[in-house]
């Protein structure tokens, strides 16, 4: 965190879970260390403006953009912020222990269990392929996304719940049921040959992933802090880009050497270890609580009653985070920037065999946008601690939009364009999935993580729902123009998630582009 007259600002992760008491809003400079202590232990998630030597504090429990003093109050429309139920950690002095056995094993079984889940996110595209050419040959592609677009949309919904829950209750239990529920589905998919068997089957799929997804993200927030998670949360979700890359390759060569249904029950198998690994490993370190906390005047909490008591905890839809325009402009970016990887990692496969390249070819095209995804989630996730973590990730999608608009738009047909854009559209949008958990971390209550990235993940799944059929239509036939088409959308939600992307940071620190952040 900056002080004196320097630009740079860095948002401080948050160890604490409101404000119990009123902070002096304006400071000198021999103050702002000590005030830094507070900010951090009392849940301010974000840094002092060195030029007004102001306070902005971050999402408040109802979700509502921040304060600092009086004044700022009532420049925000806000007349008084009344007494309030919020959370907070079991211990809000503890810091994350950035390293240690126990830290580093929760990292392990976070890898294997989002090799599992992103790694099948990341495969659906030749698993699609397959299908739509063999079992449902007969069906029409439209009928065909259908299958795939709710598997998505369950993979990424289903956060909704799975986030507070998470919160709350830990992932132990969450964890389980996923690991069930994925080897069933897998099970089932192997032996499907309608298209409401396969809706099943990928439907267990993809609440499984829903159930798993969430908590083997959030859980690396509770074990390291600022200074490092850029770098292990990309080493941690650059497991989805190696399943990405390991899956398909497994799976080319079983499909025609033992067909289709062993394929899918040996894939099961490994996603089964991998989650047993996770169960085992995967613990937080700090679970939500609930506590009355007094309003900025002097006024006492009223007890709540038994019931309220009980209808709170259990309570795991909240929409009440939308409050934070910061947030609900982060959404609104990655809904775009994850429907464009979406739509490719579905439909490149068959993009490349209708511009006459073999099938075989088309699951290598696959592997080596896979294969740099890898390297995209882990150096980019480096890199942020150095440079700014939503500097980072705006960078890397204006790389993105550079090469759509370079070579798949205008040169889409030539193979060797697809090779290049394999590679570089790959790791430049490798980053999308490690660097959202990433950026959300740094406006978010760390004991209000699971939720918040459970609600941007259901709203992703809005776009997987909807997104993969429209894309499905606008192909129609498979003909080169309707590909042609194709690229188009992807090019135009890029574009739209790059500058969404853009204004989330800008209501962050404005328009200064010298600041680490």
């Amino acid at each position: 965190m900056s002080t004196g007259n320097s630009d740079e600002i860095e948002l401080s992760r948050v160890r604490g879970a409101g404000i119990s008491e009123p902070l002096d809003a304006t400071m000198n400079d021999d103050s702002i260390d000590e005030n830094n202590d507070i900010m951090v232990r009392t849940g301010i998630s974000e840094a002092i403006d060195p030029k007004k030597r102001t306070f902005t504090f971050g999402p408040d429990p109802d979700g509502v953009d921040g304060v600092n003093d009086a004044e700022n109050v009532k420049t925000a429309g806000m007349a008084d912020i009344a007494a309030e139920t919020t959370e907070r950690l079991e211990d809000s002095d503890d810091k994350p222990p950035d390293g240690g056995f126990k830290a580093y094993s929760v990292l392990v079984g976070s890898y294997f269990t989002i090799l599992t889940n992103l790694g099948l996110i990341n495969s659906v595209g030749a698993i699609q392929t397959y299908v739509s050419e063999h079992q449902l040959a007969g069906i029409n592609a439209i009928s065909v996304s259908w299958i795939f677009s709710i598997y998505l949309c369950l993979a990424y919904g289903v956060g909704l719940v799975t986030g507070s829950i998470f919160d709350k209750k830990g992932p132990t239990g969450l964890l389980i049921v996923s690991t069930v529920l994925i080897v069933a589905g897998l099970f089932g998919a192997a032996y499907s040959k309608t298209v409401y068997q396969f809706i099943l089957s990928f439907m267990a799929v993809g609440i499984s992933n829903g159930l798993s997804l969430t908590p083997s993200v959030g859980v690396i927030n509770h074990w390291f802090s600022n200074k490092k998670i850029g770098a292990i949360q990309g080493l941690s979700t650059s497991a989805g880009s190696l399943g990405g890359l390991a899956f398909p390759l497994l799976l080319r060569y079983l499909y025609p050497t033992y067909g289709f249904s062993i394929a899918l029950i040996v894939l099961g198998c490994i996603c089964f270890g991998c989650m047993l690994i996770g169960i085992a490993l995967i613990r937080e370190r700090v679970k939500r609580q609930s506590q009355e906390v007094t309003s900025l005047s002097n006024a006492r909490p009223e007890t709540l009653s038994k019931w309220k008591k009980v209808k709170k905890e259990s309570k795991v839809l909240s929409f009440k985070h939308l409050k934070d325009t910061k947030y609900v402009l982060l959404i609104v970016g990655a809904f775009f920037a994850e429907l464009s990887l979406v739509l490719i990692v579905t439909y490149y496969a068959t993009y490349a065999i209708a511009q006459g390249v073999s099938e075989s070819t088309a699951y290598i095209l696959l592997t080596v946008w896979n294969a740099t995804g890898i390297l995209g989630r882990f150096l980019p996730g480096l890199g942020s601690d150095f440079f700014g973590k939503f500097n980072m990730n705006i960078l890397m999608l204006l790389g993105y939009n550079i090469s759509i608009f370079v070579l798949w738009v205008p040169f889409g047909y030539n193979l060797k364009v697809l090779y290049a854009f394999a590679a570089l559209g790959g790791f430049f949008l490798g980053l999308i999935l490690s660097m959202v958990p990433i950026c959300l971390s740094q406006i978010s209550l760390v004991v209000e993580f699971g939720e918040r990235y459970g609600l941007l993940n259901f709203f992703l799944s809005l776009g997987n729902l909807f997104g993969v059929p429209i894309a499905a239509v606008i192909i129609g036939n498979g003909s080169v123009h309707n590909y042609k088409m194709f690229s188009i959308l992807v090019c135009v939600c890029s574009v739209i998630g790059t500058l969404f992307w853009y204004l989330s940071r800008h209501s962050i620190v404005g328009f200064r582009l010298n600041v680490k952040i």
